[in-house]
């Protein structure tokens, strides 16, 4: 006797994405480890030495490799499907975090953060399509933007183990996440987009084959099957023949540029001063635990962000989110001022514009809270996204991949720029720059960014 359960559509939905979204949780482990390893490797007592070129290149050393895995991504979801990249990805994910916790020297630690920088990339334009295409319309933005959600809770969860476990342990902790979704995916279905674009390819072969047969004179008969088959869906282009297409190029250009501005809206600078600036409020404060509260809200907006690109569109909400993150930086850079020695890219020195204490102090903490509210609640998530969405079926995964491999080559420009920029140019310049960016984004994306809310995956480009 079997008993069948009415499962509600948006939990097999929400099911599937579970998956995916487990091991994204690996990739914002992967984007905050540093944070971890690098002070405990600097520590007197640490068994590795590192020198400072050291530091800064296990620091990078994640970075690196994303841009070009993010590419690989997107040829190996077209070829091998959604289900068994995602499955694949797994593997290196877990070999990397392995090989950190197990490295016994700075070169094992080096390949360690290379594998799952690597990783981290691959598992990008794999995510936002697989979610797209298993999700309906209505419930699509919310699944979307819980990648975000996955991303900052991944780098609450290892800040958190970091302040009280060696990083030896956390590592080992952090390889059981690639390997827990590795399970959960196994157990999902494969996308039904690219089920029935690889029906098609097997059914041109079987075609093609029938009519090699003909054309050497050998009678023969098409089976059964392929004569009830429909008539086949247009051919996909190669990718050279994607690159002549204004489908394919149009929101590639959109794209890119969504993700340059979301980087340049200095992301990554704001959240690694906004520690400087909160130990000003409280010399004694601990910086892991500063951290930690930066990564609580990150995470609270983060929750916020799903329920809003569930309410309102995807246009609307980039502006609103770019304009916020525009004047929260300029508040910013105006309660800022560089003292007259130069800062170095550990430790920028400050001091505020003359004013009572306590205002000295609350201005620019509350414009970092304010920045992170509007830079999470539309500029982080929305390029991602929407990778999954703007493309037509005929180039998804190449302009998936193209486009989050070019928000990742401008992620490592920044993380290189900032410190340069910090010390050269000031604090306070610095932000300008970023505001302006984001300022000049919003009027962009508000004449060119199309609106995906609530449309199919075909009418969505």
């Amino acid at each position: 006797m079997y008993i069948k359960l009415n499962v509600p559509p948006v939990f097999k939905q929400m099911f599937a994405a579970s998956g995916p979204l487990i091991v994204t949780l690996g990739s914002g482990m992967t984007v905050g480890f540093s944070a971890v390893l690098l002070p405990q490797l600097k520590d007197d007592r640490s068994t590795i030495k590192i020198s400072s070129h050291q530091e800064s290149w296990i620091a990078s050393m994640a970075a690196l490799p994303m841009a070009a895995g993010s590419v690989l991504g997107g040829v190996a979801m077209d070829r091998l499907g959604r289900k068994t990249t995602n499955l694949l990805i797994c593997v290196p994910f877990v070999l990397g975090w392995t090989a950190v916790s197990m490295a016994t020297g700075v070169t094992g630690v080096y390949v360690g953060r290379l594998m799952t920088g690597l990783s981290t990339g691959l598992l990008g334009p794999p995510t936002a399509v697989y979610i797209a295409e298993v999700t309906e319309q209505r419930y699509r933005g919310a699944a979307l933007a819980m990648i975000s959600f996955s991303v900052s809770a991944g780098i609450l969860a290892v800040h958190t183990m970091g302040t009280f476990l060696g990083w030896r342990l956390v590592s080992a902790l952090c390889s059981a996440v690639p390997f827990a979704g590795y399970v959960l995916i196994w157990f999902t279905p494969e996308s039904p987009v690219w089920l029935r674009e690889d029906e098609d390819r097997r059914h041109r072969r079987q075609t093609a084959t029938v009519c090699d047969h003909a054309s050497d004179g050998v009678p023969s008969r098409p089976p059964p099957e392929i004569d009830s088959q429909p008539p086949l869906s247009a051919v996909k282009p190669t990718a050279r023949q994607c690159f002549s297409r204004p489908s394919f190029l149009g929101p590639l250009a959109v794209l890119s540029t969504f993700f340059f501005v979301q980087q340049f809206s200095g992301v990554n600078a704001v959240a690694f001063y906004s520690v400087t600036l909160l130990k000003r409020v409280g010399p004694d404060l601990n910086e892991y635990h500063c951290t930690m509260a930066l990564d609580v809200i990150r995470l609270a907006v983060s929750v916020l962000a799903c329920g809003l690109t569930k309410r309102y569109g995807r246009r609307p909400l980039a502006v609103v989110s770019a304009v916020g993150t525009c004047v929260s930086l300029l508040c910013l850079a105006v309660s800022v001022r560089d003292s007259g020695t130069p800062a170095t890219a550990g430790s920028v020195a400050v001091h505020a514009v003359p004013a009572p204490a306590a205002t000295a102090s609350l201005a620019p903490v509350m414009s970092i809270v304010a920045y992170m509210v509007f830079v999470n609640i539309g500029l982080v998530p929305l390029p991602w996204i929407m990778s999954g969405e703007m493309f037509p079926g005929y180039c998804r995964e190449l302009g998936s991949g193209l486009s989050t491999c070019f928000g990742f080559v401008m992620f490592y420009a920044v993380i290189q720029i900032s410190p340069y920029l910090l010390t050269n140019i000031g604090t306070s310049i610095t932000f300008y720059i970023f505001g302006t960016v984001s300022g000049v984004g919003a009027l962009f994306l508000y004449l060119c960014l199309p609106e995906t809310k609530n449309k199919s995956m075909e009418d969505s480009t």
